[in-house]
């Protein structure tokens, strides 16, 4: 009798009611697909379509089918249950079919699946502006596209930091375009302009940092070089002095050697500009570069008249090329009376200039054997072929440590 009255209850109540399962995971952000869908819809239909989401909610894809095939073939016009289908598609990571089975349809939930599937297909960038375009109200939209900013942010700074200055500028500022108070992403930003010697822009990308920053050391770095970019070599001297006394970093007070020899050049008469800027130093490039690095040769005394070369007239670094005649660095030849200031110094050639150098002008260091004079004196050769061209710049440096062996 009990059984019967159960029976007889059960009957009159009908089933009991599926219980209401939350999704887990990435799965929680697929939304009713008939959210955003406007068409009036047959309450029996759409009670048999809450029961189907249901189903698949749960992860039972096979009844869903099931109940969802005749609702698809008996409706084709009914969004939802297409959308539903493409639901199942995303859960099983069939996503080209779910792609293809959403393909067209302009609904709120349609958008949703159209970003789920585009971060499945890890185009991150995709799925953060499609979710940016949903309105806030969109369950766990907010929520995703507080994720998506982080992990596109991410994906821009992480590029950013091994690509080229060019494509780490556009990486950076696409980052900014995100999070425009990132600290770092912004001091980056800086650091790459100032090495393409984008002096202005980097300028501007670096005042949002002074307000707060602006005594942080990688900001009067950039500073710094912009100034000595720009010319202001007093100003970039100034803070890297400043930089040098706070951190003792020798980075620091390389570059203030550096930019100090910036500075120097800039007053210097045009032919040192041209002579440290060759590829392939000459003769007249050499004297030119030995009168204005070398102290003991600008100011030398006691020199002996010059022997009188033809082939000087206008040549620029005239002045320089009779004071290395003085010193006895350069001979005039005894038939032509020339000393070829347009002559190539290769490597060889320079390296028998130092050498000689070194011992005329009376340098300690050079009293002894001939092949251990530059390691006696701290004097480091570029390691180049015979026949090599020397540049101004190596020049240049050579000159300094002779200048300071002398």
């Amino acid at each position: 009798v009990a059984c019967i009255a159960a029976a007889i209850i059960v009957a009159k109540c009908g089933p009991a009611p599926q219980p209401v399962v939350i999704p887990q995971g990435d799965d929680r952000y697929l939304v009713d697909p008939r959210l955003g869908y406007e068409q009036p819809v047959d309450p029996k239909l759409d009670r048999k379509f809450s029961e189907i989401w249901q189903l698949i909610v749960a992860g039972n894809f096979a009844e869903a089918h099931r109940r969802l095939d005749p609702i698809r073939l008996k409706n084709p016009d009914y969004v939802p249950a297409k959308l539903a289908a493409a639901a199942i598609d995303i859960r099983e990571g069939r996503l080209i079919d779910a792609k293809n089975l959403i393909s067209g349809i302009d609904t709120t939930a349609a958008r949703v699946y159209e970003a789920e599937i585009a971060l499945r297909l890890n185009e991150t960038r995709r799925a953060y502006d499609l979710y940016r375009a949903l309105p806030p109200s969109v369950p766990g939209a907010s929520e995703r596209v507080a994720q998506l900013e982080a992990a596109v942010f991410n994906e821009l700074y992480t590029s950013a930091q091994t690509a080229p200055e060019a494509d780490a500028v556009r990486l950076l500022r696409e980052a900014l375009g995100i999070r425009p108070g990132s600290i770092e992403a912004r001091v980056l930003l800086v650091q790459k302009l100032v090495a393409g010697k984008e002096w202005a822009e980097a300028r501007r990308a670096v005042d949002p940092l002074l307000a707060n920053e602006g005594n942080r050391v990688e900001v009067q770095e950039a500073l710094a070089e912009i100034d000595a970019g720009r010319g202001k070599y007093e100003e970039a001297f100034q803070r890297y002095r400043t930089l040098e006394r706070r951190t003792h970093d020798p980075r620091h007070k390389q570059r203030l050697e550096e930019i100090e020899e910036l500075w120097s050049a800039a007053n210097m008469p045009p032919q040192v500009t041209r002579a440290l800027q060759s590829e392939a130093i000459t003769r007249a490039d050499f004297a030119v570069l030995l009168y204005w690095k070398v102290t003991s040769v600008r100011f030398a005394q006691n020199l002996r008249v010059p022997p009188i070369a033809t082939d000087l007239g206008e040549v620029a670094g005239r002045e320089e090329i009779i004071r290395a005649l003085a010193i006895g660095l350069y001979d005039v030849d005894p038939v032509t009376r020339t000393v070829s200031p347009s002559r190539a110094v290769n490597a060889e050639r320079f390296s028998r200039l130092i050498a000689r150098l070194l011992t005329l002008r009376g340098a300690p260091c050079s009293r002894g054997v001939a092949g251990e004079v530059f390691a006696a004196c701290k004097v480091e050769m570029p390691a180049k072929a015979p026949e090599a061209p020397v540049s101004g710049q190596e020049a240049a440096r050579v000159l300094a440590q002779v200048d300071k062996a002398l």
